[in-house]
């Protein structure tokens, strides 16, 4: 039996994206598989533990929850928005996780369509960890912000991070993030992806199947997506391609938004939605006003 980790931070406004994510996580599973499954929170109530936790009955999986502080990140930029304190949490998870050497951490606005033992068998002995390369980093870059204290060849995304938990503890990286979080607070823009892109100078590259965008795959031609303007700077149409046909994870960032909040989801996601119990089937105020003005 291959025992991966993977965490996932979430509150409850967002638990229909979050429990599509850990249901396809669930039935895209090898059999051989078996994910611990971990949430950080800060307000799921016990009922909404008990709905999650009857995803993975009757599976090889388990999944535990921990209640996480928001003070722990008081000194960080936060918005009104999405990007509350809760975008912080994976930086946690080597301090929480402390069995284990190595574990993955993901979004939760993502589709599994494959096993994720392969991604974890992934060496980061001699790295912080292992994510996706978004952009060269220079200073004219496109898509994200250039820092020059980054030291880094690419700007890597922060959806996906397979953590080296060992040299996590031992450098006490995190608590140079916070440091980071504190010192950098008025410059950060996409606040843990550049924190942990300025802070992190080993990062190792993943493939770009662990996060198609959702432009990429369900566009005919993924030429005419504007993160292609920058993705080319990084990876030959080959391997676009062949990443489209065999993808790993889908990840919804960018237009036209998150699937659940679309008036017409895409069939796969859409597929997963219905497959959950009522209780998890919660749309919040936020997503029935995105819907109603969503074209799609």
């Amino acid at each position: 039996m291959n025992r991966v980790p993977i965490v996932f931070c979430f509150d409850k406004r967002i638990i229909l994206g979050a429990s599509v994510t850990i249901k396809s996580l669930v039935d895209t599973a090898k059999a051989e598989t078996n994910y611990d499954i971990r949430v950080f929170h800060s307000d799921l109530s016990l009922d909404y533990q008990k709905s999650l936790t009857s995803l993975v009955q009757n599976t090889n999986h388990t999944i535990a929850f921990h209640y996480i502080n928001p003070e722990i990140f008081k000194d960080a930029p936060k918005s009104n928005g999405s990007w509350s304190e809760i975008v912080y949490y994976r930086f946690l998870v080597p301090e929480i996780l402390k069995e284990y050497n190595k574990a993955i951490y993901s979004d939760v606005d993502v589709l599994f369509k494959d096993d994720l033992s392969e991604l974890y068998l992934t060496d980061v002995s001699n790295m912080e960890f292992a994510a996706v390369r978004a952009e060269k980093n220079h200073p004219k870059v496109i898509g994200h912000k250039y820092f020059e204290e980054n030291k880094n060849e690419f700007i890597f995304w922060s959806g996906l991070m397979l953590f080296n938990n060992q040299r996590f503890r031992d450098e006490k990286i995190f608590n140079k993030l916070l440091i980071n979080a504190k010192k950098y607070y008025k410059r950060l823009k996409f606040f843990d992806l550049d924190l942990v892109n300025i802070t992190c100078d080993n990062i190792g590259p993943l493939p770009f199947k662990y996060c198609v965008l959702q432009g990429f795959y369900y566009n005919d031609d993924y030429h005419n997506v504007k993160d292609y303007e920058y993705l080319k700077g990084v990876y030959s149409d080959k391997v676009i391609e062949e990443a489209i046909k065999n993808p790993a994870i889908i990840h919804y960032a960018g237009k036209p938004g998150k699937p659940w909040r679309m008036k017409h989801p895409y069939e796969d996601y859409k597929h997963y939605i219905e497959k959950l119990p009522p209780k998890l089937k919660k749309y919040t105020i936020r997503d029935i006003r995105k819907r109603l003005f969503n074209k799609v």
